[in-house]
C-alpha cells in the first residue's frame, strides 16, 4: 500500500512483540504482514484520512464497509458492532473550556467532543480520528504503564483507550459539576445580574444535554466489548476483570450527569 507524504504525516504505527516494544512508526505497507506474526500485536492510527486511503485499508484488512463509512460518517452515535473479521468501536473524547468565559460569547458552548472510531482486529488495533481534539499520546503512555496487559492482545489496546476516554469524562464532568455550583451560589448574590445567570445557566444546560449524549450510550458501548470477548474473539476472561472495572467507571460518570 503505497501512502502520500501528506497521508503519511497523519499515520503513527507501533509494533509489540510478546508485550514488548518492538517497532515503532514502520511503513503503512507492512501492517498486513504484521498482523499475521505469531505473537505480534499493532497500532495503526489515521488521523484526517482520506477516503481513498480509508477504502484501501479496508480491502486489505477485510474491514467491513459499512463499518468504514461509520468511521467517516459525520454523525455517529457512540458504539460497539461486531463484524465478521473485527469488532468496530465509536466513542467520544470531551473536554470542557473552563476558565475562559471572557474570552467566549456567553451563550458560546465551552464543551469540545472528539470522536475516536477504532477497527479491532484479533492481533490489533486500527484508530480513526478526525481533529486533533483528542490526544493519542495519553492513550499511549497509558499502554506503557501497562506494559505486561498488551500481552493479552488487541483488547488490552481497546481498554486502554476507553478507559483514557472514560477518565476525560470524569474531569469534565467535575468541571460542569463545578459550574453548576458557582450558578446556584449566584443564585441567592444580590449583587448578580439575573440576565447574565439566565445566560449562562442557559449554556450550562445545553452543555450538559450535548455531553450526556456521548456519556450515557458508554454504558452499552462497554457491555457489548465485554460481550465480544467472552464469546471467544480473545483473552476473555484475563481481560474480564479490567473491563468490569471500566464498566463501573462509565456507570459512575453516568450517574454523575444525572
Amino acid at each position: 500500500m503505497s501512502v502520500s507524504t501528506s497521508t503519511s504525516d497523519k499515520v503513527r504505527t507501533r509494533l509489540w512483540r510478546e508485550g514488548l516494544l518492538e517497532r515503532e512508526d514502520f511503513p503503512l505497507e507492512e501492517i498486513s504482514d504484521h498482523l499475521q506474526e505469531e505473537g505480534a500485536l499493532v497500532w495503526l492510527d489515521l488521523c484526517e484520512p482520506d477516503h481513498e486511503l480509508l477504502q484501501r485499508l479496508a480491502e486489505e484488512l477485510a474491514l467491513d464497509p459499512h463499518a468504514v463509512e461509520d468511521a467517516v460518517a459525520s454523525v455517529e452515535r457512540p458504539k460497539a458492532t461486531r463484524h465478521a473479521t473485527h469488532t468496530f468501536v465509536t466513542a467520544y473524547a470531551t473536554h470542557l473550556e473552563s476558565g475562559r468565559d471572557s474570552q467566549l460569547g456567553v451563550l458560546e458552548s465551552r464543551l469540545h467532543i472528539s470522536r475516536i472510531s477504532a477497527f479491532v482486529l484479533p492481533k490489533g488495533i486500527v484508530t480513526v480520528r478526525f481533529g486533533n481534539g483528542f490526544d493519542m499520546d495519553q492513550v499511549v503512555q497509558r499502554w506503557e504503564d501497562d506494559a505486561d496487559l498488551l500481552k493479552l492482545g488487541s483488547g488490552a489496546l481497546l481498554h486502554g483507550l476507553l478507559d483514557v476516554i472514560v477518565d476525560g469524562h470524569f474531569e469534565t464532568v467535575q468541571l460542569m459539576d463545578d459550574a453548576i455550583e458557582s450558578l446556584e451560589d449566584g443564585l441567592f448574590d444580590d449583587a448578580a445580574v439575573t440576565r447574565e445567570i439566565q445566560q449562562r445557566t442557559y449554556r450550562v444546560r445545553k452543555e450538559l444535554v450535548e455531553l450526556r449524549r456521548v456519556i450515557l450510550p458508554m454504558r452499552e458501548v462497554v457491555n457489548a466489548v465485554q460481550r465480544h470477548y467472552r464469546e471467544g474473539i480473545g483473552h476473555g476472561n484475563e481481560l474480564d476483570g479490567w473491563y468490569a472495572d471500566l464498566y463501573d467507571h462509565v456507570l459512575r460518570v453516568s450517574e454523575w450527569t444525572e
